[in-house]
């Protein structure tokens, strides 16, 4: 199974087989993943995410090459992929918010000292993050969460856009979600 192309055109006329060329392929992420991060960004409107993103779709398109065949153009594919995984990051950050807001709102009042405990530690890799994140993401942050205020709120507070107010929330849940994560992994994944 193969796909050729060129490397001004990879998705007409295509002349390289990629379906075992690693080179080829590292040849079409270098030219393509810098223009992808720029149209995630101004999706997104971070930088990280972005890179995150684009990361993630040449990664199924390596593992999906098989299925590459019958692209006609590469380069619109690929920004449809983009698209669609930006779309679909969005998604998640409003279910999320969502889960947020309802845990919120809807406190457990029976907590075991197994959960206190892990609730506790989770808590304090929240804080020791966000210590580390800049003064700005750091007081947009606790006025967000701690002291309650509206994304308005703090951009009126601050004198900053509410779009600005945004993009560091967006940020910071991101670095949270990466860290949470890996510790969730590095302290309930048996180990082997």
């Amino acid at each position: 199974m193969y796909i050729l192309a060129t490397m001004d055109n990879p998705g007409k006329n295509m002349s390289v087989a990629i379906h075992e060329d690693i080179k080829f392929f590292e040849r079409l992420y270098f030219q393509y993943q810098p223009k992808l991060v720029e149209f995630l960004a101004a999706l997104t409107h971070d930088r990280e995410i972005s890179k995150d993103i684009a990361q993630e779709i040449f990664l199924s398109l390596w593992k999906n090459r098989s299925q590459l065949q019958n692209i006609d153009s590469f380069s619109s594919y690929l920004y449809r992929m983009a698209r669609n995984k930006a779309y679909d990051y969005f998604d998640h950050l409003t279910v999320a918010e969502q889960y947020l807001g309802t845990c919120e709102n809807n406190p457990i009042t029976t907590i075991n000292e197994e959960e206190k405990l892990f609730v506790e530690e989770l808590e304090k890799i929240i804080y020791e993050t966000v210590d580390h994140l800049s003064p700005q993401r750091k007081l947009i942050f606790h006025l967000s969460r701690e002291e309650g205020l509206s994304n308005q709120e703090i951009a009126d507070r601050l004198g900053i856009s509410k779009r600005t107010v945004e993009n560091h929330l967006t940020a910071t849940l991101a670095i949270l979600r990466k860290i949470i994560y890996l510790w969730l992994i590095f302290n309930f994944i048996p180990r082997l």
